[in-house]
């Protein structure tokens, strides 16, 4: 036990030691998402009110959830304003319990018949993988909600594992109660965090169908009520917790802005303001790399769009290609009645609500022509392109391993990124290992189904999008980590140990 502990220990100082070194020496203030919400959380302590402008009147807005504005105010307010480097210490320390959450996991997974020690190795492991994992450790430089999601999920996961769990009822109840708070939670800081509230809720109706099955057959009877009602209980309160979370924010949006809108708005407008709905569904019947996300969409209604940037994959024929760059040539130089702009302010591109229903016309005609490649092919292949990205996003090397010949050798990226490629693999293999392990046992085969549950459904929806950024499934990595704890736990039992020497009959000074 003293040893694990003091591995335990040197772990969370690696662990704590690395996140901290990001903070202070890797800081990254330059995402517009975190200026936004700083600017929230500014005035949220200066003019108590939940606005992203910085000029007067501030009008409220609904476009993010509260979660992570209230963290930044709490920060700016106790160490002073723009005092980011306090947030990224906070998150450093954030990130370094969800380590430990991730071995409680492993260890929570375990099969039954696992000894003490081995489930210390296998806590320990997991440990260690997530101590040095380098893709979520980047996050505490930033000032987005990453690292407040992956903990959340991950503190959500195991209230599931251990609600699944527990033999008494009283306790059942309560961590499934904690449960759903804690999921509620993260979807107040990542609102898709709530498709993972889904997942384990859908587990939990299959372990209690499954265990009434086995019940029925060795008992020869049907199901009773008393069972049912269990099931019931824990889901309704799994709900409950889950609903109490989002609450505030909720009645909120409704007295204010007369809506429901319980996370936010899946496009980030305002009730009032034009959404580009007929490009963006454009974009979806081709975009299936993060490369394109920067220059093609984000950029809208900011920067010129080059037609020479879209790749010949988004064209069914040369007609469709000089449609779509008349219409990026209409977008590029607005008029002043398009843009409605002062006569004394500049113009920028702009896209119009005709400019964007012949985008719609346009992804409405791919669909028709080719059903299959817009619902199974490019979800595939984005979804391919989030799982084995290289996850150097806000590191000084980030960018995209292929083509080589493009990579920047100044930043080294031809050294930086294909090792965090492979290390992408290694995790990966290492999630694959420990799903063998969880499948070879018939008590673990519910945390398979819970582990592949939190995965599939979310990777699914953010697959179905038409922004593939890998940091999106930075919250995947802490359940991967996990199953890999137990495959090492499984290695380290497996391998032999050397037996003792055997004292030499010449040496041996035992008395006949």
């Amino acid at each position: 036990m003293r040893k694990h502990i003091a591995i335990g220990a040197l772990l969370t100082i690696i662990a704590l030691g690395g996140r901290l070194s990001l903070a202070v020496y890797l800081p990254n203030d330059d995402d517009d998402d975190g200026r936004y919400y700083a600017q929230i959380a500014k005035n949220l302590l200066d003019h108590h009110g939940y606005s992203g402008e910085a000029e007067e009147p501030h009008p409220p807005t609904y476009i993010r959830v509260p979660g992570y504005p209230i963290f930044l105010a709490s920060v700016y307010g106790v160490l002073g304003r723009d005092n980011n480097l306090a947030v990224r210490i906070a998150q450093a320390v954030v990130d370094t319990i969800c380590c430990w959450l991730i071995a409680f996991l492993a260890a929570a997974w375990s099969p039954r018949g696992w000894e003490s020690a081995r489930r210390w190795r296998a806590a320990l492991a997991a440990l260690g993988l997530a101590a040095v994992c380098p893709f979520a450790a980047i996050y505490v430089t930033t000032i987005l909600t990453e690292t407040w999601a992956t903990t959340l999920s991950t503190a959500f996961a195991l209230l599931a594992t251990l609600a699944l769990k527990a033999g008494n009822d009283t306790k059942r109840r309560t961590l499934w109660l904690l449960a759903g708070l804690t999921g509620g939670a993260a979807a107040m800081f990542r609102p898709d965090c709530a498709i993972f509230v889904g997942g384990a809720g859908l587990v939990l109706v299959i372990d209690g169908l499954r265990y009434g099955w086995l019940a029925r057959r060795e008992r020869g009877a049907a199901i009773s009520l008393a069972e049912l009602i269990r099931a019931l209980v824990c889901g309704l309160l799994l709900t409950i917790g889950f609903s109490e979370a989002l609450a505030p924010w909720t009645i909120r949006n409704a007295r204010v802005f007369g809506v429901f809108q319980p996370v936010a708005p899946r496009y980030a407008n305002m009730p009032d303001e034009f959404a580009p709905l007929g490009y963006i569904a454009w974009l979806r019947t081709w975009v299936d790399d993060e490369r394109y996300v920067s220059p093609i969409e984000d950029g809208l209604d900011l920067y010129p769009i080059n037609i020479e940037l879209i790749p010949d994959s988004a064209f069914d024929s040369p007609d469709e290609r000089t449609r779509v760059a008349g219409l990026l040539e209409r977008y590029n130089n607005p008029t002043r009645e398009d843009a409605g702009d002062e006569p004394d302010e500049p113009l920028l591109p702009t896209m119009t609500p005709e400019l964007d229903a012949e985008f719609a016309e346009i992804a409405r005609s791919r669909v028709q022509r080719s059903p299959v490649r817009y619902y199974f092919a490019l979800p595939l292949k984005r979804a391919a392109s989030l799982w084995f990205d290289t996850h150097s996003q806000f590191y000084p090397f980030q960018g995209e391993l292929f083509p080589w010949w493009a990579l920047d050798r100044d930043k080294h990226q031809q050294y930086w990124l294909p090792l965090f490629g492979v290390l992408t693999l290694i995790y990966t293999a290492l999630g694959l290992a420990g799903v063998w392990v969880m499948m070879k046992k018939g008590e673990t085969r519910r945390w398979l189904l819970l582990l592949v549950l939190l995965i599939l459904p979310r990777l699914a929806f953010l697959a179905a999008q038409e922004h593939p950024e890998g940091r999106y499934t930075v919250e995947f990595f802490p359940f991967i980590i996990a199953a890999g704890g137990l495959a090492l736990a499984a290695v380290e039992a497996r391998c032999p140990r050397r037996a003792a020497p055997e004292s030499s009959p010449a040496h041996d000074h035992r008395p006949a």
